[in-house]
């Protein structure tokens, strides 16, 4: 009888080992995510502070698409030109308000809230910004949702 039980107790606890790891590697997955998009807002903030746009640049792949209602670019080289010209043109601040992982995908609700170097004008853009991560660990697309008409002056940025 008791050889019974332990074998029962070591066939229930195979079972449950192999049903619960793709859970838990999901999860695990998820949790790389969310803390790779936390750590990629928080460098926007500190990279502008210190003026240094290639220091964001760095989450994006070679290869990755940055869209939004006022631009659509593709390649490190459009998403390098336009980081430089927006570093340039604002002070600027990502405010992570709400943080949603999938997969290998995160949704942000979020407010860019900027200030014209030149002008001294403040912006501020209440978005939602949707991040896919591919194989590389970086992002390899980002689309960020937000009404252009709050948005005055970044359709030029880095052309």
């Amino acid at each position: 009888m008791r050889n019974g039980v332990a074998a029962w107790m070591f066939a229930a606890g195979v079972a449950a080992a192999l049903f619960s790891t793709p859970a838990a590697a999901a999860g695990a997955v998820a949790m790389q995510i969310e803390s790779l998009v936390r750590q990629a807002m928080a460098e926007y903030n500190s990279a502008m502070e210190e003026g240094d746009s290639t220091a964001f640049l760095k989450y994006f792949s070679s290869a990755a698409k940055l869209q939004s209602p006022l631009f659509n670019l593709s390649g490190r080289a459009d998403l390098a030109r336009h980081f430089a010209a927006e570093f340039k043109t604002y002070d600027a601040r990502y405010r992570v308000k709400k943080l949603f992982v999938q997969d290998n995908q995160a949704a942000i609700v979020m407010s860019w809230v900027a200030t014209d170097r030149k002008s001294g004008e403040a912006l501020q853009l209440d978005m939602m910004g949707l991040f896919e991560v591919g194989s590389s660990g970086q992002f390899s697309s980002a689309t960020y949702y937000y009404d252009p008409a709050q948005a005055k002056g970044l359709e030029n940025l880095g052309r």
